[in-house]
């Protein structure tokens, strides 16, 4: 191991200086959540993509229910609503959407954007914790928090594919930590990721991402993502029938090996995610 100089350079001294400020964070709690939580990108340590000019960030830790058998549930009701259920049995859905309800009441729900596909609240039963990411104005609206054993966070993405930091806020993602996974649903995603939200989102082990091809990413712009993210499990949303994530999986010409699943549920754990990227397909059958 190569041994510090004697004399540090001022960006070491920088460096060190940043490391105590993040170490004084790690105590921040939600006052939705229990326990402690640091929410931040998705692998541990800290990024570093610091010597690109970035603010250093203090990763998320995940110990609720972080062992290789502890199951998450992940059920694609259809669109890009889903319903995530946590070990401890939080129940989350996602963007819900009128033509694909859920059955029976969730906890917490997550609403990515606007559209009239990824918000109709009024349709999911009972009294759940509604998350915006964005506000009435059509602005961002920040959340971080831990409800039970799940933490979340999400950050802003934009309406120009050219030039997305400098255009309107369109949507929210959203990042989920539970059962030791890092799961990410990208919402209605228009570009690829820029460097800031790169750094806040790590690498996941789970990502959602909308594959239309059409409406939201053409497919070029799915393949940047997903060789951006690295996920190690990818799940196309942002269709209707199980049959379009099969057009899907054709434009990448073999470029992943394809994980098919009998029906729409997946069970999670860490034991069972694959070495390298691959793209999970549910069927109807």
């Amino acid at each position: 191991m190569r041994s510090m100089p004697r004399q540090p350079s001022m960006r070491n001294d920088r460096v060190v200086i940043l490391y105590l400020l993040a170490c004084l964070l790690v105590g921040i709690t939600s006052a939705h959540g229990q326990g402690t939580q640091t929410l931040g990108p998705c692998e541990p340590g800290f990024v570093k993509q610091w010597q690109r000019g970035l603010p250093i960030r203090l990763a998320a830790t995940d110990t609720a229910g972080g062992t290789a058998t502890a199951t998450v549930l992940l059920e694609w009701l259809g669109h890009s609503s889903f319903l995530l259920t946590s070990p401890d049995g939080l129940r989350l859905l996602t963007d819900p959407n009128g033509w694909h309800p859920i059955a029976a009441a969730p906890d917490v729900v997550t609403v990515s954007n606007f559209h009239a596909t990824h918000s109709d609240v009024g349709y999911v039963p009972g009294t759940p914790h509604v998350l915006w990411g964005l506000t009435p104005e059509r602005g961002w609206n920040q959340i971080a928090l831990t409800l039970k054993d799940v933490s979340l966070f999400n950050l802003p993405s934009y309406a120009s594919r050219t030039e997305p930091e400098e255009s309107p806020i369109e949507n929210s993602i959203f990042v989920f930590r539970t059962g030791g996974l890092c799961i990410v649903h990208l919402g209605n995603l228009r570009h690829p990721l820029t460097p800031r939200q790169l750094q806040r989102i790590g690498k996941p082990d789970v990502l959602m991402i909308p594959a239309d091809g059409m409406w939201t990413l053409p497919y070029d712009d799915v393949l940047t993502v997903i060789t951006q993210l690295q996920p190690l499990l990818v799940i196309p949303m942002h269709i209707e029938m199980t049959e379009h994530a099969e057009v899907f999986v054709r434009s990448t010409a073999g470029r992943y090996p394809v994980r098919r699943v009998s029906g729409r549920t997946l069970p999670l754990t860490r034991a069972v995610l694959p070495p390298t990227t691959e793209i999970v397909v549910f069927s109807d059958s």
